[in-house]
């Protein structure tokens, strides 16, 4: 006898465990993008999820937004699910667009942070001025003991009008 599998008009499908290896990915990956609604097996055979050419197409998009797009699942479905009412293809991409020039800004000054670094310390920044304000938001030398002034009294503002009510 021969070897199980699909019926012959689905044999150009592809099981799981195949697809999940064609992209670097485990089973239980594939699994959980059906589970988002990103992905749907074309049919299911002994047990297993076939995935026809369009399945197979549809998760290298998944896969190529995810790493070069450098977007969530979230994202990636929301560019996927495409034009709906009230929102045109262009407007989906220009979110998107937005959204990455964000995400490039972003990205920009962490370089800047991390060359600034690499020019002007040999060891953890720690106390330098441009690093402080980066983490504390801006004046390096008191904003962040006055933002931690400010929410003790805050807090005790609140425990006590708490204990009176």
């Amino acid at each position: 006898m021969g070897v199980s599998g699909p019926p012959a008009e689905e044999a150009a499908l592809v099981p799981i465990d195949e697809l999940a290896r064609r992209f670097g990915l485990r089973a239980s990956a594939v699994r959980y993008y059906e589970e988002r609604g990103l992905l749907f097996p074309v049919s299911r055979h002994s047990g297993r999820r076939w995935y026809g050419a369009a399945e197979v197409r549809r998760l290298a998009v998944i896969r190529y937004w995810q790493e070069s797009g450098l977007m969530s699942l979230e994202e990636v479905a929301d560019m996927m699910a495409g034009p709906g009412p009230g929102r045109s293809w262009r407007q989906v991409l220009e979110q998107r667009v937005e959204a990455l020039r964000g995400q490039i800004g972003r990205m920009e000054a962490a370089k800047g942070f991390l060359e600034h670094v690499i020019a002007n310390h040999e060891d953890a920044p720690d106390g330098c001025p441009h690093y402080e304000a980066l983490i504390w938001g801006g004046d390096a030398t008191h904003d962040h003991i006055a933002h931690d002034h400010i929410d003790h009294d805050h807090i005790a503002h609140d425990h006590i009008a708490h204990d009176h009510s």
